[in-house]
């Protein structure tokens, strides 16, 4: 063997180690800009499906949403439930299906980005930047009473991202409070307040709305 093979080996070794640095780095830069793609557009698009069960019934609920975010900070739900898909209500007043329509508050986002509070790991800043307050209407069908008149939506969720970015899949873990018009107007009966809980399976797209600059115009 040549004698300068340990020198060569060395060398070779050096750079390897190097080029691992180099890369270690760039994906550390990339990933620990505080965003973790959630500037890759203005607009955060998001469909899912969950399955949860009314507190007070025990009974199963499935439901589809689709959900908008602009700057990650507010939005809009639009939620279906089913309550008699596997178990159908037997007793005078259990919820049997709903419609949701609300709006949707995120404030630790942009508090906390502004602020230079993201530092990782990208997986707990998400997490906590993805808690969310909404309040909306509520179209609730009751067994023996049909969804005429809106009642009252109070929602509080937390979502965790599956692939430590903001579009990709992500675990919903929610719960929510109904009045129903009924219960809004002094009346008691059964079902006409409840308690929700889910756990669903969402995708998020971050896409490029171009909100912000709508009014921009290029001057080239």
């Amino acid at each position: 063997m040549p004698a300068n093979a340990p020198s060569f080996r060395r060398a070779a070794s050096a750079c390897a180690a190097a080029a691992v640095l180099a890369v270690t780095g760039a994906t550390a830069a990339s990933q620990g800009d505080g965003a973790y793609g959630r500037l890759d557009g203005d607009l955060e698009l998001g469909v899912g499906v969950a399955g949860g069960v009314i507190a007070s019934e025990r009974r199963p609920v499935v439901a589809v949403e689709a959900r908008a975010r602009y700057l990650q900070s507010a939005g809009v739900v639009l939620q279906y439930e089913e309550a008699d898909a596997f178990a159908r209500a037997q007793t005078l007043g259990d919820y049997r299906r709903g419609f949701v329509a609300a709006v949707e508050l995120r404030p630790l986002f942009p508090i906390r980005f502004l602020k230079a509070m993201e530092r990782g790991p990208a997986l707990a800043d998400l997490v906590l930047d993805s808690v969310g307050l909404e309040v909306g209407t509520f179209f609730g069908a009751l067994d023996g009473s049909p969804a005429a008149r809106a009642g009252l939506h109070l929602g509080l969720g937390v979502e965790v991202p599956l692939a430590a970015r903001a579009s990709g899949p992500w675990l919903r873990l929610g719960g929510a409070l109904r009045w129903t018009a009924p219960r809004l107007e002094g009346q008691e009966d059964r079902g006409t307040r409840f308690l929700l809980l889910t756990v669903g399976l969402a995708w998020h797209q971050m896409v490029g709305a171009h909100l912000v600059d709508v009014g921009d115009r290029s001057v080239e």
